[in-house]
């Protein structure tokens, strides 16, 4: 398959997975971006509120400040469980055949953003919404690279299929966010290790599941930390 000469830096519009997000998750029109409270929740009914973020969660915490003190609030974030790569040649505009990217999405992916709401994971009118989806990610080829890959600019994300999702409502349920809980006593290597984690996601990811009560610190192995999984309450979020 040779590369599209059809140009098309320009032409696509850069929140096409918000809009879809929003439309899966709220199909009824008249429910979409509602003023309320000196902000526009992304879609309002019935009293619950949906927040859809595609990229950063940090533009969503003045809203939860806001909207979380009367109604229950719910924040969207899609993880790619499958994703074909389209480059796009920065001069003439030309379209790469799409290829399947190695990397599969998995609820461990949203833990850098997550992190950013750790005050409000414990607030009875907190939600966490994860859809599975499968994308094609276009990437503009203008990184610093020989190829111009890493680095790249991300044009857009385009849904070509919703596979499921899964809901955080309990703070049994963010024990569903790591791949392995270790048995007995561990540390952040050996968490990071079972889940084949890199950098600060074990730290992370370490955090949400204290704050909810999932694990808890149990002393130190040497400079280490030790953790060991705790039983959290299973009181239901109101």
């Amino acid at each position: 398959m040779s590369p599209s000469k059809e140009p098309i830096i320009g032409t696509l519009n850069e929140h096409t997975l918000h809009l879809a997000l929003k439309h899966y998750c709220e199909p009824d029109r008249q429910y979409h971006e509602i003023p309320l409270m000196g902000f526009v929740a992304d879609v309002l009914r019935g009293g619950h509120i949906t927040e859809i973020e595609t990229r950063s969660f940090t533009n969503v915490k003045r809203k939860l400040k806001a909207f979380l003190e009367a109604h229950t609030v719910t924040v969207v974030y899609p993880i790619a469980v499958r994703k074909w790569v389209i480059w796009i040649d920065p001069e003439t505009g030309a379209l790469s055949e799409r290829r399947k990217s190695p990397k599969k999405g998995r609820p461990l992916d949203v833990v850098y953003e997550l992190y950013k709401l750790l005050p409000y994971l414990s607030h009875p009118h907190f939600r966490l919404k994860l859809i599975f989806c499968e994308v094609e990610e276009y990437k503009r080829r203008d990184g610093w690279s020989h190829d111009g890959k890493r680095g790249a600019t991300r044009e857009e994300r385009i849904p070509i299929g919703f596979l499921g999702e899964q809901t955080f409502a309990y703070p049994a349920d963010y024990q569903e966010l790591a791949d392995v809980i270790p048995k007995g006593e561990f540390t952040a290597a050996s968490f990071a290790k079972a889940n084949k984690l890199k950098g600060r996601y074990p730290w992370y990811a370490l955090k949400i599941l204290t704050a909810t009560g999932v694990v808890e610190q149990c002393g130190r192995r040497g400079k280490a930390f030790l953790y060991r999984r705790s039983t959290p309450s299973e009181e239901l979020f109101q």
